[in-house]
């Protein structure tokens, strides 16, 4: 028996134009800081002129727009600044401080706190010895304004811890929680967000509820936890969905790139 073998010249001609058109580039995928350096495990020690201060840290990203540190330093020790060199979002996860600034009235800060430290603050940071060590996750801007730049707060703006606990009702789906000159915090509670080529890397921290990423070009599905932070880099493309009973809340903190 002859087998014929027929040829579909248009067939082929459409097949090598598809093979050779350019394929879109594949979106970023999202970095989840993991749990172990969250937790202070894994720093790297910084050589101290004084033996008896111990500081630890680790770069746990390092983007276009921004740098994230966890950071484990020792408490019982007191902090000076004259005029401090930018605007920091920092999530206190152990320890607890006594913070004098120069022209206001003291306050603390401690454990779970959510804060925006001030450009241009003055004073002192008091850390309450408690045997340990002090951690916290500090995000900032990797290009800054001149030093001439001062933040529109002159001390560190602690988040309500009523807005944190989803006490404060929100209006909108997005609300500002922190406009500085380096940069912004957001309160976000959504059931779906999509992403089309996103403008900007961001951090977020998921307060509450679960929630679900698909990547554009990827079959895995990652999840976050409450607890969770990570970072949504620029030009990612996929969806964020909830799968919760509720709609989720995040704090959402990116470079201010309109000051």
């Amino acid at each position: 028996m002859t087998t014929t073998i027929i040829t579909c010249s248009l067939c082929l001609f459409t097949a090598n134009v598809l093979l050779a058109q350019p394929r879109p580039p594949e979106s970023p995928s999202v970095y989840k800081i993991p749990q172990e350096l969250s937790a202070g495990e894994g720093l790297d020690p910084i050589e101290q002129p004084d033996s008896s201060r111990k500081v630890y840290q680790k770069k746990v990203y390092n983007g276009d727009d921004l740098a994230i540190y966890i950071i484990a330093i020792s408490t019982g020790i007191t902090n000076e600044f004259q005029s401090f060199p930018m605007e920091e979002f920092i999530f206190w996860m152990n320890g607890k401080a006594v913070v004098e600034p120069a022209n206001d009235v003291p306050f603390e800060v401690h454990s779970g706190d959510f804060f925006v430290q001030a450009k241009g603050f003055e004073g002192k940071w008091n850390f309450v010895d408690n045997g340990g060590l002090h951690l916290e996750l500090a995000l900032m801007a990797k290009d800054r304004p001149d030093s001439t730049i001062k933040s529109p707060i002159s001390k560190a703006m602690v988040i309500d811890r009523n807005t944190i606990s989803g006490v404060s009702e929100l209006t909108t789906e997005k609300e500002v929680v922190y406009r500085g000159v380096e940069l912004m915090v957001n309160m976000l509670s959504t059931e779906k967000l999509v992403f089309q080529n996103l403008s900007q890397e961001r951090m977020i921290h998921v307060l509450n509820g679960i929630l679900s990423i698909n990547t554009e070009g990827s079959n895995a599905e990652q999840y976050f936890y409450p607890g969770d932070f990570f970072v949504i880099p620029a030009g990612f493309r996929g969806t964020l969905v909830s799968n919760s009973l509720q709609a989720p809340r995040m704090l959402e903190i990116f470079k201010n790139k309109d000051s």
